[in-house]
């Protein structure tokens, strides 16, 4: 079902349906911490990309050639959209969905050692699973996403500097709730789906994870590409995208932000913070850093002749084209 556009703001916990919107958050939204886990989650678009910490150290991806169910192999194990699905070893049945409950699976660690995760419940709302995801910390299994909150696997891995995805069919990610990756996969661009986009006989099935991974980027306004975030907790949004999977708010009273591709924003024409009395640090940095996506008044950008628009990208490789839009406020605050 088509969603009218994500008027993004920060709402713990609450989610509004009506009038067209959605509320949610650009940041993520906080999680408090148990003593348990005490760095499991520090859940902040503006400080990681997908905030999953495990003893103060990030996961860098889950492995599929690792996961056991009281000793017995799945073999074959993939992702089927966000639903994990395999064989088991001992019979090479079936198994998928919640047949993963009590699973054991290897995840890699920063420094490429390993350490067990354990997957203990498994439910399916809106067409998306949801895991929940426990590490041992001590005697006990903490939940790797913070207490009560739930993941979504999504095809491939990030890099934590770059923000770069890249995807060797090997391993995943469990996105968590409310931090980027999870968040774009609930809006609808996940992994392993697929769209279809048509240009009058001629169709296309087109593949989300490159709709999701220039959400990842948006999420963050990751403008450059390059990891470096430039938004803060509570911003308010509007995405919508090239497919029609989310819609422009109308009414919203923002103006266009910027065009976003795999790589960050396609070009940029206006930041969501600028401070008072001194120069903008969002716009210094991209022109610093990525002059060439600074668009200013320029009218092309989120023009008619963008490769947003069907008439001219449909032909165009997404890893190459303008995916998704989105609207904000400039917000203005006072300098320290």
């Amino acid at each position: 079902m088509v969603q009218r556009g994500f008027l993004a703001v920060a709402m713990v916990g609450l989610l509004f349906l009506g009038g067209g919107c959605v509320a949610e958050t650009d940041g993520e939204d906080p999680v408090e911490e148990t003593a348990e886990s005490a760095l499991a989650l520090r859940a902040l678009n503006t400080l990681a990309l997908n905030g999953t910490y495990l003893n103060g150290v990030r996961f860098n991806g889950v492995r599929f050639n690792g996961v056991r169910f009281n000793g017995v192999r799945f073999n074959g194990v993939s992702l089927d959209a966000t639903t994990l699905v395999g064989t088991r070893g001992t019979d090479g049945q079936p198994v998928r969905g919640a047949d993963f409950i009590g699973v054991d699976m290897e995840a890699a660690l920063e420094d490429l050692s390993t350490t067990t995760v354990r997957i203990t419940n498994v439910v399916e709302r809106n067409g998306l699973s949801y895991y929940t995801v426990k590490h041992r910390v001590g005697s006990v299994w903490a939940n790797i996403c913070g207490e009560g909150i739930e993941a979504i696997p999504v095809r491939g891995t990030w890099d934590e500097v770059t923000g770069a995805h890249s995807d060797d069919g090997s391993s995943f990610t469990f996105g968590c709730q409310g931090a980027a990756i999870g968040k774009c996969a609930e809006w609808g661009y996940h992994g392993g789906a697929r769209q279809a986009e048509c240009s009058g006989s001629v169709c296309e099935g087109r593949d989300l994870s490159y709709l999701h991974q220039a959400c990842v980027r948006l999420v963050r306004a990751d403008y450059c590409g390059d990891g470096v975030p430039h938004t803060r907790i509570g911003t308010a949004i509007d995405i919508w995208d090239a497919l029609g999977i989310q819609t422009e708010t109308e009414g919203s009273g923002m103006s266009l932000e910027a065009e976003w591709s795999v790589d960050g924003a396609a070009c940029v024409k206006h930041t969501r913070w600028r401070r008072l009395g001194a120069s903008d640090p969002d716009r210094d940095y991209i022109l610093a850093h990525c002059p060439e996506r600074w668009a200013g008044d320029d009218p092309s950008c989120g023009g008619a002749s963008s490769t947003f628009h069907k008439a001219n990208g449909f032909a165009t490789p997404l890893g190459q084209r303008r995916l998704l839009r989105n609207a904000s406020f400039t917000t203005n605050v006072t300098l320290q």
